[in-house]
C-alpha cells in the first residue's frame, strides 16, 4: 500500500488551491516520506471510501499521466468445428464485457465516491470520457476449412490514467489531517476510440481428441 502522511496540524484555513499547490510542490518527495507502520495507517480502501462523504473536507484526484493501448488478446464466443469434407461457414455469436480495474484492488462502481472524483478529474484534464463497464455484442461468420476448428480473438481498445488522491480530514484520522494515496492507476474501455482494438478470425486443424469429441 502506497500511503503518505502529510500534515499533523489542522488544515483549517487552507484553501482548496493552497492545499493542492502544497502537494504539487512536494512532488516526488511525497513518495520518499517514510511509510507509516501498518497499525498506524488506514487501508487504501478505508481512505478511498471516505471520498464523497461528510467525513472529509476535500477529496481530489491529481492525474499525472494518460495513455491508450490495446488490451491482451482473448477469445470471444465459442469455438466452431467443421467435421465436413469442404470449407463451411459457421456463425459465432459473442458478447464481451470490459470492466474498470485499478492498481489498488478496490472494486470500482459507478456510484463510488472516489470513482466519481477520478472520472471528473481525468475527463477535465485529458478530455476523454469514461464508463465503468462496457459490453460489445456481435455476430461473425467464419469460413472454416474441412477438418478444422475456428474461433474469434479480440484485443479491446482501452485507456488508462495514473495519479494520486489527496484527502483532507476535519479532525485527525489515524493521527493525521491529510493523507495521500500515491501511484493510483485505473484502466477501462476506450469509448472515445472503440475501433482502435481488433477482432481476428482464426482457424487450425482439429486434433484427434477434438475430432473424437465433436465429430
Amino acid at each position: 500500500m502506497d500511503l503518505t502522511r502529510y500534515a499533523t496540524a489542522s488544515p483549517k484555513g487552507l484553501t482548496r488551491t493552497t492545499g493542492t499547490l502544497a502537494a504539487l510542490t512536494l512532488g516526488a518527495s511525497l513518495l520518499a516520506v517514510p511509510q507509516a507502520l501498518a497499525a498506524d495507517s488506514p487501508t487504501t480502501r478505508q481512505l478511498l471510501d471516505q471520498c464523497g462523504t461528510r467525513s472529509v473536507d476535500l477529496c481530489e484526484f491529481h492525474p499525472q499521466k494518460y495513455w491508450t493501448y490495446t488490451g491482451p488478446r482473448h477469445q470471444v464466443g465459442s469455438t466452431a468445428y467443421n467435421c465436413g469434407s469442404q470449407t463451411n461457414q459457421h456463425r459465432i455469436d459473442w458478447a464481451d464485457t470490459t470492466g474498470t480495474t485499478n492498481s489498488v484492488g478496490v472494486s470500482v462502481t459507478a456510484t463510488a465516491g472516489f470513482w466519481k472524483v477520478y472520472e471528473v478529474s481525468v475527463t477535465a484534464t485529458y478530455g476523454h470520457s469514461w464508463e465503468v463497464s462496457h459490453t460489445d455484442t456481435e455476430s461473425n461468420t467464419l469460413n472454416i476449412p474441412a477438418g478444422s476448428k475456428g474461433w474469434i480473438e479480440r484485443g479491446t481498445s482501452k485507456q488508462q490514467a495514473e495519479g494520486w488522491y489527496e484527502l483532507h480530514f476535519p479532525k485527525r484520522y489515524y493521527g493525521h489531517y491529510i493523507w495521500y494515496v500515491n501511484n493510483y492507476k485505473s484502466s477501462g474501455f476506450n469509448k472515445d476510440n472503440p475501433k482502435a482494438g481488433y477482432v481476428n478470425f482464426k482457424d487450425a486443424k482439429m486434433t484427434a481428441a477434438e475430432r473424437g469429441a465433436h465429430c
